[in-house]
């Protein structure tokens, strides 16, 4: 049985060994922007405490699956934009031996259960343009790209 809570802080050390396997994804993935790292651990606490944000995992038997990191976020003041209150994901990541098993549809639900909770508008995040198992889930789930971010090196 797969269960989904809020994060608590005795769950950091599971929580930094998952970022270090999402952040050796995306260094594969983009090793021209993107390294191997760990998260920091103030960051993490933050997102724990705060009223404004949820750490939510998914465990089973005491296992560490995966987590994601949503907050809630107002768009900028320009004259342009409508104003709305919605939820940024800023992480998501299950562990490589547990993909395909749905845990990260269940913690994109939970995020969504939490955003509708808080009256937001809609969620958003962001994907890297090849990691194309994620692009594939957030699709299926209705995600629909709204915009595209473009680089050129210089070099």
């Amino acid at each position: 049985m797969i269960n989904i809570r809020h994060a608590i802080e005795k769950d950091i050390p599971m929580i930094e060994a998952i970022y270090l396997e999402l952040y050796s994804l995306m260094a594969d993935l983009q090793p021209d922007f993107f390294q191997k790292a760990q998260q920091h651990r103030p960051f993490l606490e933050e997102m724990i405490l705060s009223t404004e944000a949820a750490l939510l995992i998914a465990e089973s038997n005491n296992e560490g699956l995966g987590f994601i990191v949503v907050h809630q976020q107002k768009t900028p003041p320009y004259v342009a934009i409508i104003p709305h209150n919605y939820a940024y994901i800023i992480d998501l990541a299950v562990t490589e031996k547990s993909r395909g098993l749905g845990i990260g549809t269940l913690l994109l639900e939970a995020a969504d259960q939490w955003a509708k909770a808080r009256n937001l508008d809609y969620l958003e995040l962001g994907v890297l343009e090849n990691n194309l198992n994620a692009k594939k889930l957030y699709e299926k789930l209705g995600f629909e790209s709204m915009s595209t971010i473009m680089r050129r090196k210089l070099s």
